[in-house]
């Protein structure tokens, strides 16, 4: 499918559409924001009517016929990590050489992990980011190169829909020891990371301009907690938790967040674009 440079400028080009836009493009017709979306085959997206433009984005090339095959549009959403240097620099130089009407109003919003903030205690935006991730680079490299025009959008532990974090406790808590290492757990649903995307398209995006945001669900949940609600019938989880709690002199659940490891605050987040989450798993 080619579409012309010369049409009305869309709303939103969003570059890899998965999972996420199973809940952004509901919401960007219910606020009447034009988009496209494009898949690495062109196809469509599952249970929404909605057709995709094949693109793939190559690093390593310099051609700029898969560009002209994008539409114009006001801003661009990177759902895909970029990584290193130059990836960034090169999608948007890219883009650009192709679609360079307005490219200085042009706004380009990149989801990221919150995997990007090591340490322990109470992290927020401000905090140092792990400055050997490679999807720091890059995206330390877009904030550079776009200034005003680009955010980063953080985002905490993807859930909603198909993704059930009851079903993540096999994985991640195989054992004891593994249990005994689990600290705070941070989320965000499918449903808020499209509210905040949206809220980043309009007035918002004058204070999250040229910033990298923590986004989640306000909430830090304690591992603990969640594994004894959740399987604490089911094998031996409730009796490693049991067992531990008398180790570690935990007297209830959830434990304060002082033993809690990593715990993020992403009230920033949601204060500047004027929103509240409104999914957690409380219903």
């Amino acid at each position: 499918m080619t579409l012309s440079r010369n049409l009305t400028p869309i709303d939103l080009l969003i570059l890899g559409a998965g999972w996420t836009s199973t809940f952004l493009i509901p919401l960007l017709k219910t606020h009447h924001l034009t988009f496209a979306a494009t898949t690495r085959t062109g196809h469509a997206i599952p249970g929404l009517p909605t057709t995709t433009i094949p693109f793939t984005f190559d690093p390593e090339s310099d051609d700029e016929e898969p560009y002209r095959h994008l539409p114009h549009a006001n801003a661009v959403l990177i759902t895909f990590p970029l990584k290193g240097q130059g990836q960034s620099t090169r999608l948007v130089e890219m883009y650009e050489s192709v679609h360079s009407e307005g490219k200085e109003r042009r706004r380009w919003i990149q989801l990221g992990s919150t995997g990007v903030w090591k340490g322990e205690g109470w992290l927020d935006r401000h905090s140092p980011v792990d400055v050997g991730n490679p999807r720091t680079v890059a995206e330390e490299e877009l904030l550079a190169l776009l200034g005003k025009q680009a955010c980063v959008l953080n985002l905490a532990g993807l859930w909603g829909g198909d993704r059930d974090p009851r079903n993540w406790v096999e994985r991640v808590a195989k054992r004891k020891e593994d249990v005994k290492g689990k600290g705070a757990l941070h989320l965000v649903h499918g449903e808020d990371v499209a509210r905040g995307i949206v809220g980043c398209l309009g007035k918002g995006w004058e204070g999250v301009g040229g910033e990298r945001w923590v986004v989640d669900d306000l909430r830090g949940w304690d591992w603990w907690d969640l594994i004894l609600g959740w399987k604490g019938q089911e094998g031996e989880y409730g009796t490693w938790v049991l067992e531990l709690m008398e180790e570690e002199g935990v007297r209830a659940l959830p434990r304060g967040r002082e033993r809690l490891g990593r715990v993020l605050d992403g009230r920033e987040f949601w204060k500047t674009v004027g929103l509240v989450p409104s999914r957690s798993l409380l219903g």
